[in-house]
């Protein structure tokens, strides 16, 4: 009894096992019938083996389809054949079923059969039948399951925009471990490349079409076949994983899970077999031209497999044994990035869609897809011809003849495959007579014919004629009626035929002998190498393409860069090439260990170490990779392209071929080799992360500290910046000489970039312009750049005062700003700003990116040339940016820095640019620069060394989490109440009994008592409604629970950033990408905006009940920053004054200042971590004072009331007097302290109040104080006051020694040194120079004036700018507040609050460089617990059923590599343009300037004789 349980399980299984293959074994006897023979693969006693395995275990089969017209009909009828024999099947077995049951014994069957009555009177065969039957109607008739993983082959039928890729030469890759590792490999590899876009992705790789029995080394390739693996990738899913998991189906074999071919003797050497390399070759496509979809999924092809008649070439140098075609299956692959707009023809361009019709027309097949790309594969299938005469005629016929030309429906129909092989018969005869009747005593091969001008000629002619009698006559033997026999001719064949509609057979014309040697030659120079060059010689896009044939993968691939970039990475050690045309993926090699251990072993060689090619996509470059075939380690080149170079790297093993498309030098090959191992500027990919966006998060300030130490030192940074220094200086002579005009449009410095790069640039560029608002800086975004100066037609800039005439670039400053160092825009403008200047500079994340590439192909690749300025932040795969964005905010504080004290160091630079900003100005941003760390540090939680910090300083990071965690239950309030309500609905409707009929039935009431009856329906009603209004009565359940806001609506929520721009901005995208894959439910709407500016007049008519604001507030105790946090409180509370029903937006204001404004919710205080200004020194002894007032009043108070009248009252008002009289003694003294001793906190308009107070009694105070007539004060009271000319005057006569009417250099130092001797003379001749404003080398009265009003002269001059080593470096402040040094250096009576304003702009500085980044920072780390708690929560409720990253979003594209908006199709060639249009306009300058002097001498001369006269 116990084993039966047992024994119906195993019947079950195998009733389902046998009804399985009985289904599959319809399918096959279907394509018995219908497909020629061989179509089912069975050819052998282990084809019928493996064929009866796949049906009773897999479930399905394999058939070898047509590739005829009648293929779909041929489908469908195998497939109907399937499920319709499965129908009869369980219909048959549910009836025996019931006549077992029903009709006794074997009445119905008899009694020699009763056991298979025992049989059907279980159920278990019918249910098998049953299951199988709804199985091969969901499979075959609906198609939800259209393609088995097995094959994904277009002419196999199986019942049931980056490019990537790796070669593995070492056999251990996949003998060792079944190919696991380097699998590995390629899905770290997608994983990089998805950062390009990946909306879905494919993988192609080659193998041979039947694996030999034996270990004999192969002489001739075996025939290939490609394996197609493809994905479209789902919103919330991982394509790495997806195209990983979709290659091992189609490649692995089923039990061991091994790649196939793993142990076979064609990849494993040590065996004996041929040199084969297995690689695979794949894309993940962004779509640009079409929809994301599986059609338009890389790799593509647009013929299907077919076979031809095909002669094998090899290198030069070996011999070629095959003498006779072979029947090779020939198909080819391309990945493409970029985009194909047009093709030429006989030197007419064709766009691309017409091309794709005609493309149809030409190869006799459908559009496989309507993206572009799919084109590509399209023309190459018609250049492809090395080998095959077939192919070589259609190439021949379809462009080289005069009359070729691109149509959409072409007036003559072009011929068949099958016709094509008619006419390349003649072709193939001429040339087999050719190969045996040599005659000499070395017979001729292929590769005579093929490399001999004069064998080619004779070839020809041999086929010329014949095919010129085929194309008029045939002779045809008849017989009539009487059995006679005779011959008559008719007209040429039907292939023949078409062919005498493209070509003149006349002998006068010369039409078919160019035809024929036309396609002689492409039989003979067509293949992969010379098949890429003229594509690209006649295409127009950008391209960065993958090209591979399977007549050619068993020894080569060619790859092509122009307008894309591409990379190619060797790693000797490792046996294995990575290419990708992301940089960073290329790395990939770095992070994994061959299985079978290194290639190369002993000591380590230079050699040896990995290195990276990165293309030429300027000038275009083309690069075939050949590793050989059994002993032929020669390159595979024909004739036209064997002139070129041939290098050989990965030890030999591989042969690469360059072919430069541009004509200018290139440099040799090691040269252009980036060293990737050993490199200390090479960053190794980081390890996978669970949640890479807290990661990065956490690396802030460590990145920000690393970024600052390495200023401080001598590396890549300071090498750049001193290059930078140095073009400053030369543009800023330039200026002082008057070489440059001046005029509405100049631009002196170009900052340009992307996205948040541009929004951080642009912060950038307006501190700049402030500090020097003589030179013209301009931040213009990159797409805008390339509209206006890289189209044929420029883009008009509309709402934006930039156009081609308003931009004067003449050998600007250029700044490229692109953290991923791979976005197209700023790329392409690296390439085209060349043109205008040479000068151009790059900020990115690391040293080695596609910028830096294009920089250092400008400049020498050594430091001292260096162009690149690196955050060293590395590849960060996350796309909400937080590290990347902070770390190139934290890099252009220090190049902001760089920058003006180059320019202040000298004085005729600092006047000639206006200079503002002053060298103390800087030493007090440096120091806010330096302290910033620890600052970080409490708003992340994690110290600049990685470690979490204590508990008290982290409690910044609690409260913003905190705030985050408050957010995300307003955003999961909806699919909680969902859940809620849910739940409550199937427990109510189940037991029958809803809440309050519930409760009624349970107190005892019932339905059939008398007054039960009646009360029901009222119950009943009211159950009604709580299901009516139950989500509403869940929702506010939850806020009672959670303790949140009742008044908020029950819709999705909207968070409102308010911040000054690139932080407003830049948090906007961080949050809305955080949110880009959540559910609908739990969905978020993020808007952002100015409260200084317009987020009152954008945001509040948006403000509903339950509106989330978040608003950064300017540090106001600041009091140049007093102002602007008044005017970010009041858009705050205007913003939170709009009410309904009590309710209103949910405000949190992050900042500095610890008030909290009276309407907002939360107040989040940033710790400053900083000096205090003056100003706010002078402030907090003011309130430190009232507190102690205070205070004390307070303890007499507590006094009066506990103890009886000991004192007086009189006594007591006498020491409160007392107190306050010496309040005014005390303030003379300001606190050393650096912490507020006042305990009490102002609001914003308290502090623009006090602020206000102090101006006013500043200037009441310097306007009644008495005239000091001492020489010492007589300078600083003019400045004061603005009065007292003739003072000056007279203090100007007495230092003007010899009474000249000026003043000399000399008479100024030793007047100067008389007031205060500690003043350097080197000081004193600095400020003398400034004061020269016409460079006379004396100062007149007027210019003597400046220097008497200059506040502070003294303090300004012991400002210094060079560390101890002698480096150009902005020392720090070391004063205990920020003034200490200028208060105790100015002159006796001056008010401290007037020296305070000389603060200001230092002020403004911190506001824009240092306390925004701290907003920015708080901002996502509050965003991120936001998010995470969401991300969290579905999995948990789903039982990981549910779940998506925030690190992603619907399109993954966190670099924009395709061109968007804006194309770079015409770069290439305007830059050539604009290069030529500037050297005309210098040599017209040449030679005005050239005739002015002709003039002038002449003129000079005709005086002279005039004179002499």
């Amino acid at each position: 009894m116990t084993d039966r349980p047992h024994s119906q399980t195993l019947s079950l299984l195998a009733a389902y096992a046998a009804c399985g293959a009985l289904h599959e074994l319809a399918h096959l006897a279907a394509a018995a019938c219908l497909l020629p023979p061989g179509a089912l693969g069975i050819d052998s006693v282990g084809d019928l083996a493996r064929a009866a395995l796949r049906a009773v275990l897999g479930r399905y089969s394999v058939v070898e389809l047509p590739s005829e017209e009648d293929r779909d009909e041929a489908a469908a009828a195998i497939l109907r054949a399937g499920w319709m024999f499965s129908l009869l099947l369980a219909a048959g077995c549910h009836w025996l079923h019931v006549v077992a049951r029903e009709g006794g014994d074997a009445k119905c069957i008899g009694r020699k059969q009763s056991h298979i009555v025992d049989i059907f009177r279980h159920p278990t065969l019918p249910l098998a039948a049953y299951v199988t039957a709804i199985e091969a109607i969901a499979t075959d008739l609906f198609g939800l399951v259209p393609v088995h993983p097995y094959y994904e082959d277009a002419s196999r039928l199986v019942c049931l925009c980056g490019n990537f890729g790796v070669l593995l030469l070492n056999p251990s890759w996949l003998s060792i471990d079944g190919g696991r590792t380097a699998l590995d490999v390629l899905e770290k590899m997608v994983n990089v490349t998805m950062m390009r876009g990946a909306q879905s992705g494919g993988v192609v790789t080659f193998e041979p079409e039947r694996y030999s029995r034996n270990d004999k080394p192969a002489s001739v390739p075996p025939p290939m076949r490609g394996v197609r693996s493809r994905v479209v990738n789902a919103k919330r899913t991982d394509l790495s994983k997806g195209v990983r998991r979709k290659v091992v189906k189609d490649n692995c074999e089923r039990i061991s899970g091994n790649l196939r071919g793993w142990d076979k003797s064609e990849y494993n050497i040590n065996l004996g077999g041929g040199r084969l390399v297995r690689g695979f070759f794949g894309h993940t496509r962004f779509a640009t031209s079409s929809k994301a979809s599986f059609d338009g999924t890389h790799p593509h092809r647009w013929s299907p497999r077919r076979t031809y008649n095909m002669y094998s070439f090899v290198s030069s140098s070996a011999s070629n044994p095959c003498t006779r075609p072979r029947c090779v299956g020939l198909e080819c692959y391309v990945t493409h990035n970029g985009d194909f707009e047009f093709y030429k023809v006989n030197g007419k361009y064709y766009d691309v869609e017409v091309v794709q019709q005609w493309l149809e027309k030409v190869l006799g097949v459908p559009m496989p897809a309507t993206v572009d790309s799919a084109a590509i594969a399209g023309v190459i299938d018609l250049l492809r011809t090395q080998g095959s005469f077939a192919l070589s005629v259609r190439y021949a016929l379809c462009l080289t003849l005069p009359c070729s030309k691109v149509e959409q429906d072409p007036a003559v129909s072009y011929p068949t495959i099958d016709e094509y092989e008619e006419i390349a018969k003649p072709f193939e005869k001429a040339l087999n007579e050719l190969l045996d009747g040599s005659g000499g005593d070395e017979p001729i091969t292929l590769e005579d014919i093929s490399s001999r001008e004069d064998q080619r000629s004779e070839l020809t002619s041999k086929i010329v004629e014949p095919l010129r009698k085929s194309l008029e006559v045939l002779p045809v033997k008849t017989t009539d009626v009487l059995g006679q026999s005779s011959h008559r001719h008719r007209g040429a064949s039907s292939a023949m035929g078409r062919l005498a509609k493209f070509v003149s057979s006349d002998a006068e014309d010369a039409d078919l002998a160019n035809f024929v040697r036309a396609a002689v030659d492409a039989f003979f120079d067509n293949d992969l190498l010379c098949t890429v060059d003229l594509f690209l010689q006649d295409a127009k896009g950008s391209f960065g393409i993958m090209v591979a044939s399977t007549a050619d993968a068993h020894r080569q691939v060619c790859f092509a860069a122009r307008g894309q970039t591409l990379s190619i990475g060797f790693y000797p050690r490792r046996g294995i090439i990575c290419y990708g045309s992301e940089q960073a993926a290329v790395k990939a090699g770095l992070n994994y260990e061959n299985p079978g251990g290194n290639l190369v072993h002993g000591a380590t060689r230079e050699m040896d170490n990995a290195v990276r090619l990165d293309l030429d996509d300027l000038g275009g470059e083309i690069c075939l990779l050949d590793w050989g075939f059994a002993g032929d380690a020669d390159p595979a080149i024909s004739p036209p392209n064997r002139n070129l170079t041939v290098e050989r790297l990965m030890n030999n093993c591989v042969n690469v071929v360059l072919l430069h498309q541009s004509q200018s030098s290139q440099k040799p090959l090691s040269k252009r080799l980036t060293l990737l191992e050993n490199n200390e500027f090479i960053k190794p990919l980081l390890d996978d992360s669970a949640d890479p966006v807290q990661e990065d998060i956490r690396d802030i300030p460590r990145i920000c500290a690393d970024i600052q130490e390495d200023w401080r030192g001598v590396g890549l940074n300071r090498m750049t910046a001193w290059n930078l220094a140095n073009c400053i200086r030369a543009r800023m002579k330039a200026h002082v000489d008057g070489t440059i005009k001046r005029h509405g449009g100049q631009v002196d410095i170009l900052v340009t970039g992307c996205e948040v790069s541009l929004w951080v640039a642009e912060q950038f560029v307006s501190d700049l312009q402030k500090c020097f608002p003589e030179l013209f800086i301009r931040a213009v975004s990159s797409n805008k750049v390339l509209g206006l100066f890289g189209q044929e037609l420029p883009s008009p800039c509309t709402g934006f005062p930039v156009s081609q005439k308003t931009m004067d670039l003449q050998d600007p400053i250029v700044i490229i700003v692109s953290h991923s160092g791979g976005t197209f825009g700023p790329l392409a403008c690296s390439n085209l700003l060349q043109s205008f200047t040479s000068q151009i500079f790059a900020v990115t994340s690391e040293w080695d990116t596609q910028i830096g590439k294009q920089l250092r192909s400008m400049y020498s690749d050594d430091l001292l040339s260096s162009r690149i300025f690196s955050t060293e932040v590395g590849v960060r795969p996350a796309e909400p940016c937080s590290v990347s964005v902070v770390a190139t905010h934290q890099l252009l504080t220090n190049i902001f820095e760089h920058i003006c004290v180059t320019i202040i160091s000298d004085a005729h630079f600092s006047k000639a640019s206006g200079s503002i900003v002053t060298e103390r100005d800087l030493q007090v941003l440096e120091r806010l620069n330096q302290e910033n760390i620890k600052a970080l540090e409490e708003i992340v939680g994690v110290d600049r060394k990685g470690n979490e910090i204590h508990e008290k300083r982290s409690k910044t990071e609690q409260e913003l989490r905190s705030a985050g965690d408050l957010w995300a239950d307003h955003i999961l309030e909806n699919a909680k109440a969902y859940i809620m309500t849910f739940v409550y609905i199937v427990v109510t409707v189940t037991i029958g009994y809803p809440l309050i009929s519930g409760i009624a039935y349970a107190a005892g009431l019932r339905e059939d008592s008398s007054p039960g009856d009646r009360l029901f329906y009222l119950l009943r009603f009211l159950d009604a409604l709580i299901y009516f209004w139950l989500p509403q009565i869940n929702i506010t359940i939850l806020r009672l629970f959670q303790g949140r806001n009742l008044r908020h609506r029950m819709v999705g929520r909207t968070v409102v950033i308010g911040d000054c721009p690139w932080v407003a901005q830049s948090a906007e995208a961080f949050l809305s990408k955080i949110f880009a894959c959540s559910y609908s439910i739990a969905g978020l709407n993020v808007m952002s905006g100015n409260p200084a500016d317009h987020l009152v007049h954008r945001q509040t008519h948006r403000v509903v009940r339950g509106s989330l604001l978040v608003c950064g507030r300017p540090d106001g105790r600041l009091p140049a920053l007093t102002s602007l946090e008044a005017s970010t409180c009041l858009s705050v509370n205007q913003a939170s004054s709009i009410q309904s029903l009590g309710g209103t937006c949910e405000s949190i204001t992050i900042g500095h200042n610890k008030s909290k404004l009276p309407l907002s919710h939360r107040a989040i205080y940033l710790k400053s971590h900083r000096p205090l200004f003056l100003s706010e020194k002078i402030l907090d002894n003011i309130d430190a004072q009232e507190d102690l007032v205070r205070q004390r009043k307070e303890k007499l108070k507590e006094a009066k009331e506990q103890q009886s009248r000991r004192f007086s009252l009189t006594r007591a008002v006498s020491n409160l007097i007392d107190n306050g009289g010496n309040r005014s003694g005390r303030l003379l003294e300001l606190s050393l302290s650096r912490s507020r001793m006042a305990k009490t906190t102002r609001s914003s308009a308290s502090l623009l109040g006090a602020y206000v107070n102090l101006e006013r009694d500043a200037r009441k105070k310097r306007s009644q104080r008495k005239e000091d007539e001492r020489v010492s004060n007589v300078v600083d009271s003019l400045v004061k006051k603005r009065q007292g000319i003739e003072n000056t005057r007279r203090f100007f006569n007495e230092i003007d020694i010899d009474s000249d009417g000026v003043v000399s250099l000399e008479e100024f130092v030793a007047a100067y040194q008389r007031i205060d001797s500690g003043i350097s003379r080197e000081h004193l001749e600095q400020l003398f120079e400034e004061a020269d404003i016409d460079d006379n080398g004396s100062l007149s009265f007027d210019e003597f004036l400046k220097v008497a009003r200059m506040p502070h002269l003294t303090a300004e001059l012991a400002v210094k700018n060079r560390d101890s080593r002698g480096l150009v470096q902005v020392m720090p402040s070391m004063e205990r507040y920020f003034g200490e040094e200028l208060r105790r250096q100015s002159q006796p009576g001056v008010d401290s609050m007037a020296m305070s304003q000389s603060q200001h702009f230092a002020m403004e500085l911190y506001e824009s460089r240092i306390s925004s980044m701290q907003r920015f920072v708080a901002m996502t780390v509050m965003f991120h617990q936001m998010g995470s708690r969401v991300q969290r929560f579905f999995p948990k409720i789903s039982f990981g059923l549910l779940g998506y990253r925030m690190d992603r979003t619907h399109s993954i594209m966190r670099i924009a590599t395709t061109a968007s908006p804006v194309s770079g199709a015409d770069v290439r060639e305007r830059m050539e343009e604009l290069r030529l249009v500037l050297k005309v306009e210098k040599a017209d300058q040449l030679i005005k300037r050239a005739w002015r002097r002709y003039k002038s001498e002449k003129m000079s001369l005709h005086r002279l004789s005039e004179g002499s006269e």
